[in-house]
């Protein structure tokens, strides 16, 4: 078939097809490439991530566990000088009325002292508590899991949460954790 537009390209549809494809074609090369040797690559060495641990032992007024003492250990990487941003927990506690085990992070700043505790950190946990010998008894043998936080200030340490009753009868089906104390 012959006529305007029909079987030929040419005129507008030549016209649009070169312009389509023009992006994808190769530029020109007309400047002068500089054959020079570039600066030759240097050896990037990366430094190994640094893990540190910390063992903390400590006594603290808690409830429902009464008088406490625990042991917590922290491990991670180090940000900046000794911070830890954030840095895994492992914490038990045991007291003369039970016993709470804890896993969670750690974000703070401690400095480097076996004496003097000084450093600012923040923790959140799951806890599992395990009551026992409530002179009232309506909380002996009561199991607990829940959510705890605590504050660390200069080695004085505070602590609040919440705990819902998975074993036991009677008692309250959820109480609130605290406790107060020092670590060194």
């Amino acid at each position: 078939m012959s006529g305007p537009g029909k079987g030929e390209w040419g005129g507008m549809k030549s016209l649009w097809l070169t312009m389509c494809l023009t992006p994808f074609l190769p530029a020109p090369v007309f400047a002068i490439q500089d054959e020079r040797p570039g600066p030759e690559p240097v050896a990037v060495v990366v430094p190994k991530k640094a893990h540190a641990t910390d063992f903390t032992l400590g006594l603290a007024f808690q409830g429902p566990t009464r008088l406490t003492g625990s042991a917590t250990l922290m491990w991670g990487e180090p940000k900046m000088l000794v911070a830890w941003a954030p840095a895994k927990l492992a914490q038990v506690r045991v007291g003369t009325r039970g016993a709470q085990v804890g896993l969670g992070f750690v974000a703070g700043v401690f400095e480097e002292s076996a004496w003097r505790p000084s450093g600012l950190a923040v923790t959140l946990k799951a806890i599992a508590l395990r009551t026992w010998r409530d002179p009232s008894g309506v909380t002996n043998s009561h199991s607990y899991v829940g959510i705890e936080s605590d504050v660390v200030l200069l080695g004085v340490r505070g602590s609040i949460g919440y705990a819902r009753k998975v074993a036991g009868r009677g008692g309250p089906d959820g109480r609130f954790v605290w406790s107060l104390g020092v670590g060194l």
